[in-house]
């Protein structure tokens, strides 16, 4: 018997919200170069030989970060290389290497570097290598040609390098939102609502988790949870024009289509150029025979209309157009 996802509502009214978790960030990751650069190594009397391979191992790293910055990515590799090979026990320079591989989209090669890392991690954990691990692990997953199984012994492998960071770091909020996802594409919606929960339960500004959630629940088939959800999130960040769209989303669903309206036209009004909230109304407008404002927005969504776009939309979308330019 195939189970049945059932959501649960937020317990009896939205969550309540702390004010002050709310405060923008002031913790904004720094670009690589001034992450990793380290400019002052202390060298301490007496070290042994050990202790200077690591300086010099530190030095070669930081050549390699500021070649990556000059663009310069076969000598940022080489230099990083050659700071692994003077010390094979420095964890950062195998993370560094992983981040250079990940820009450069060279997956394979990326993972093997931040598994390095965690190898090499020791007595100085670091959350962030099995996260990044993760983050490789789930784009190989995804990638073009990727066949079923092999998708899910990837997704499956990251799920548990996200374990893996939280574990060392409960905190790491975007951990629990990746596993969430993960879940979801596995047909694992029970798995992926509590992610996405935890998710909102450290960082309740975090507007994806909200938007996610709120997705899935039409997807099942809940619009009118999804509702719940995107309304909470509406609450905490009304300028996310993603927000906007799911409940645009939830309001078509319900058939509710002038309220669909009004929800995407506050989504178009953040982002003017969103794929998202212009078919959403030229697909409403069209519900209502609104003819004019259903065609002007379609064909603004055809244009603008990306590759990451889906095709069934780009065509409902244009037999839609042509569907009101034969209505009498």
């Amino acid at each position: 018997m195939i189970p049945v996802f059932v959501p649960v509502l937020f317990p009896e009214a939205p969550p309540v919200i702390i004010p002050h978790v709310l405060e923008r960030s002031l913790m904004r990751r720094l670009p690589l170069i001034a992450a990793l650069l380290v400019s002052f190594v202390i060298v301490l009397p007496g070290c042994n030989l050990a202790s200077r391979n690591r300086v010099q191992a530190i030095n070669r790293m930081n050549e390699g970060i500021q070649l990556f910055d000059k663009n310069n990515s076969p000598g940022a590799e080489k230099a990083l290389q050659d700071a692994i090979q003077l010390d094979p026990t420095y964890a950062a320079a195998y993370h560094t290497l992983g981040q250079i591989y990940k820009k450069q989209n060279k997956l394979v090669d990326a993972e093997k570097a931040f598994v390095g890392a965690i190898d090499n991690m020791k007595s100085e954990p670091n959350a962030e290598y099995y996260y990044d691990l993760g983050a490789i692990q789930s784009a190989q997953g995804e990638a073009d040609g990727v066949a079923s199984a092999e998708r899910e012994t990837k997704f499956r492998a990251a799920i548990n390098s996200f374990q893996e960071a939280l574990k060392l770091d409960p905190k790491v909020y975007k951990a629990h939102y990746r596993t969430g996802t993960l879940h979801e594409k596995l047909d694992e919606p029970e798995k992926a609502d509590a992610a996405y929960r935890k998710t909102i339960e450290i960082k309740p500004s975090y507007s994806p988790a909200f938007v996610s959630l709120g997705n899935m629940y039409i997807d099942y088939g809940f619009a009118n949870v999804a509702m719940v959800v995107l309304q909470t999130g509406a609450q905490i960040n009304d300028k996310d024009a993603r927000m906007w769209n799911g409940l645009g989303r939830a309001h078509f669903e319900l058939g509710q289509f002038q309220e669909a309206i009004d929800a995407y036209s506050k989504a178009k009004a953040i982002d003017p150029d969103g794929v998202d909230a212009l078919y959403g109304l030229g697909m409403a407008y069209a519900e209502l025979q609104k003819r004019k404002e259903a065609k002007e927005n379609l064909e603004l969504f055809i244009s603008k209309a990306g590759q990451d776009t889906r095709p069934d939309l780009i065509k409902a979308a244009r037999d839609t157009v042509a569907r009101m330019a034969d209505v009498i």
